[in-house]
């Protein structure tokens, strides 16, 4: 008896399929032992391009005809303006997370954030060149979403000459707290051995008391600024202009960064002793950055050698110090415990020696 499979034009599809599964059978169970690796090697293959391209269907790519820009040779005096282009030849939309000049001297400003598959967006960068001199490289970091390259790196380089040199290159002003005074200086230097004379000098922001003092037989000076306004915890950028007679250069400038760091809270105020006490104590003092900036201790000076300290910390922001070995002495009136942080600031608590009641 033989079976029959029934013939019917209303199932082509099926028909075809259930033709085409007996044929593969029929080849792999007659085909040679040496040619089934082939085939399956062949389907793997064809398995991993598929799977390559469903990865590669929505990916974003970022793309900059001109990574480096290369501004040739400039004055000090000069700043370098150039606009970058940023591509986006991927086929999903790249988003810019980041943009990360290098210092302060650079800045940087995107049209648009999210590009597009096929558009682009400019960056425009500013280099200020002030206080600079010989080679220079100034990188900006550009993050974005494509998984291939997410930190692009674009960079502005080029040679700067100049007729002065500032030194150092930004006149730092730093507060021990937001009322300290702050002093700092910076030498300005003719490099062609021209006649140099300052005739005025003025700051454009925060107002600073500024000084000019010229070196004996020698065509530079020393610029020094006084800061005594109150100002709130942060950092503030100014600068300062200089009025010269120079054939070149009529006016210089000098930029200037003044930090105002927050206040740390500390605890007890004073380290109080017992004038009948004998023995050596100690005493522990709680520091806190309120900022919720990291705290840390550089140095503990003390009024006596004798005396031991110890620190750790409390967390990022905080500190504890313990001072041994305080004798309570008279001649302990006065003096202070001085705590130096590696932001600048100081931290003093003064003894106060008490009779008892």
């Amino acid at each position: 008896m033989s079976l029959r499979i029934p013939q019917s034009r209303s199932y082509p599809s099926a028909r075809s399929a259930l033709t085409v599964a007996l044929l593969w059978t029929l080849l792999i169970s007659h085909a040679p032992a040496a040619l089934l690796p082939l085939a399956s090697a062949q389907l793997d293959a064809k398995s991993e391009n598929l799977n390559a391209d469903v990865k590669s269907e929505k990916q974003p790519r970022i793309f900059c005809e001109e990574t480096t820009f290369d501004f040739g040779s400039k004055d000090s005096s000069e700043i370098v303006d150039h606009t970058f282009v940023l591509k986006n030849t991927g086929n999903s939309d790249l988003v810019i997370t980041a943009v990360r000049p290098a210092c302060g001297c650079t800045a940087a400003e995107l049209t648009q954030s999210t590009i597009p598959p096929g558009k682009s967006a400019k960056l425009s960068a500013k280099l200020t060149l002030a206080g600079r001199n010989g080679q220079v490289q100034k990188p900006i970091l550009i993050e974005s979403n494509d998984s291939a390259n997410p930190a692009l790196q674009l960079v502005m380089q080029g040679v700067i000459g100049t007729d002065f040199q500032i030194t150092p290159s930004t006149m730092v002003l730093r507060r021990d707290s937001p009322d300290a005074p702050a002093t700092a200086s910076v030498i300005v230097k003719s490099m062609n051995n021209e006649k140099l004379e300052i005739t005025d000098a003025k700051s454009e922001g925060v107002k600073l008391k500024v000084r000019w003092d010229k070196f004996p037989d020698e065509n530079s000076y020393q610029i020094t600024a006084n800061f005594e306004e109150r100002l709130a915890p942060g950092q503030y950028e100014d600068k300062i202009t200089l009025k010269t007679n120079h054939p070149k250069r009529k006016q210089l400038e000098i930029s200037v960064i003044v930090i105002v760091p927050s206040p740390i809270a500390v605890a007890p105020l004073k380290i109080v002793l017992d004038s009948t006490s004998t023995a050596p104590v100690s005493r522990t003092i709680i520091l806190k950055n309120p900022a919720k900036d990291t705290l840390s201790i550089d140095k503990i000076e003390t009024p006596d050698q004798s005396m031991t300290s110890k620190f750790e910390a409390i967390g990022d922001f905080g500190a504890r110090v313990v001072i041994g070995n305080i004798q309570a002495t008279s001649a302990l009136a006065g003096q202070s415990v001085k705590i130096l942080l590696s932001t600048g600031q100081s931290v003093q608590i003064p003894f106060e020696i008490r009779d008892k009641p």
